[in-house]
């Protein structure tokens, strides 16, 4: 485990395993929100596995100010039903997993609001995941971009699907596919929650990470 720190995350939509790695192994939680919003992050995605393999599940996003649009005015565009193919491809690639009947009842009412800022909605699934695996933190959001921060372990840059996760070791549990595809680490924590269920506060707090 590392030592207790602070740290500055990206917002994320049902962010990756070793996002709440660092949350639950953190005393305090900055979200980053005044920075140039970035293309292709888990900001707006977030990566499950289906029976055909890896998939990414995107929010479609309205940029007010074109290409220098900040972070906490990102909006989300609903011209398209997102939310239902979001929810369908879940419920076709979770189904037979253990908690997909335990958890659905919580999860399905996230795919239905309509929440027009995106840092506003990613902090609502990130508040009901939270509660749902029992991690009780401080998270707030920045006032101003900070470009080398001091105080805090900056994670802003990691988060991201073209970025592999160094300095984390993930310990295997069964998953869905893992009979086709073997086992697939740091998938959203969607992946981990639907197969573990009750077990996940624990199976974060066992994995190991550089400090």
């Amino acid at each position: 485990m590392v030592n207790a720190a602070n740290i500055l995350l990206p917002t994320a939509y049902f962010p990756p395993m070793s996002y709440f790695v660092y949350l639950i192994q953190n005393e305090k939680a900055l979200i980053e929100q005044m920075e140039t919003y970035p293309k292709q992050t888990y900001r707006n995605r977030c990566e499950i596995m289906t029976s055909a393999g890896k998939l990414a599940l995107v929010v479609p996003v309205i940029k007010p100010n074109g290409n220098h649009t900040l972070t906490k005015d990102i909006e989300i565009c609903y011209r398209e039903p997102w939310q239902q193919h979001h929810w369908k491809s879940i419920q076709t690639a979770y189904r037979s997993s253990p908690y997909f009947n335990y958890y659905s009842d919580i999860l399905q009412p996230l795919f239905e609001e309509s929440e027009t800022s995106l840092i506003i909605h990613n902090q609502k699934v990130l508040s009901s995941i939270c509660s749902i695996i029992g991690i009780d933190l401080s998270l707030t959001f920045t006032e101003d971009y900070i470009k080398n921060p001091v105080d805090f372990i900056d994670l802003r840059k990691e988060m991201t699907p073209k970025k592999q996760r160094t300095g984390i070791s993930f310990p295997e549990y069964p998953q869905v596919f893992g009979h086709k595809f073997g086992y697939i680490e740091d998938l959203s924590v969607l992946d981990l929650l639907l197969n573990l269920g009750p077990d996940v506060n624990r199976y974060l707090q066992s994995i190991k990470t550089m400090s």
